[in-house]
């Protein structure tokens, strides 16, 4: 049976997808006209592979930058406060360490070999003093003056430089450190710290006095004379002054 077209009334053969006269869709309209039997699903033919659905792709739009994070190691991130604590630790011992060995110096002093009791009561004020304060040039001084007149040089002339390193203006102490050199027999180094404590007292008659001393020795007797001389001019003690009398007495025998 024919299909008639709805639009120009053209009749077309059954199953026509549109009508051959005006090109009007008779499939569509068939599936939209009411009571119409729908229009049967397409089979494949035998053998035929079906086409894969395509899925569509998700939209996920823009997603932020993500950058790694590296994570530390757990054991490590807490080795770093237990290291801390352990050092405090240790520095705290390492002090008290060096406290209480501080504390036992002073209570021990060093004898000093030779020493009369005075003596030694002055270098165990001395040595506590130094504990208590290294820096302290005044005891420094004192132990090395009892040291001086001892007799024990060497170990004077430890506190002497120690003394005159901190403070060179101690001229008195240059004269004695001089004065060590010279009883050890060590005259070239004697000679150069004389000169240099005449080089912060020009006028300082001790040094002059030694040095008066040392160019005897050498057999300079003009040079010491003159040595000999300077020192007397500058007003020395009673006993120096004596003592040079004599020096310069002795040299002008020498000359004649």
């Amino acid at each position: 049976m024919s299909e008639r077209c709805p639009d120009c009334g053209h009749p077309n053969p059954p199953g026509a997808e549109s009508c051959e006269a005006c090109n009007y869709p008779l499939r569509s309209l068939a599936r939209m006209t009411p009571g119409a039997a729908p229009a049967a699903p397409e089979v494949p033919a035998p053998g035929a592979v079906p086409e894969a659905a395509t899925p569509k792709p998700i939209d996920l739009g823009p997603r932020p930058l993500r950058r790694p994070v590296r994570r530390g190691a757990p054991l490590a991130a807490q080795s770093v406060p237990l290291w801390l604590f352990f050092g405090a630790v240790l520095t705290a011992i390492l002090l008290w360490t060096a406290i209480d060995a501080n504390r036992q110096r002073a209570r021990q002093a060093v004898a000093v070999e030779g020493a009369k009791p005075d003596q030694q009561q002055a270098a165990d004020a001395a040595q506590q003093a130094l504990a208590r304060d290294s820096s302290n040039i005044d005891a420094r001084i004192a132990l090395a003056n009892v040291l001086y007149d001892t007799n024990n040089w060497d170990a004077a002339i430890i506190h002497y430089r120690a003394a005159v390193r901190r403070d060179s203006s101690r001229v008195s102490a240059l004269v004695d450190l001089g004065v060590c050199y010279y009883n050890l027999g060590d005259t070239p180094q004697a000679e150069r710290i004389f000169t240099l404590a005449l080089a912060r007292d020009p006028h300082q008659p001790v040094a002059l006095f030694n040095l008066g001393i040392v160019n005897e020795q050498h057999d300079r007797p003009a040079e010491a004379l003159r040595y000999y001389q300077q020192a007397l001019d500058h007003a020395p003690s009673a006993d120096v002054r004596e003592a040079l009398t004599a020096s310069m007495e002795r040299v002008r025998q020498k000359m004649r």
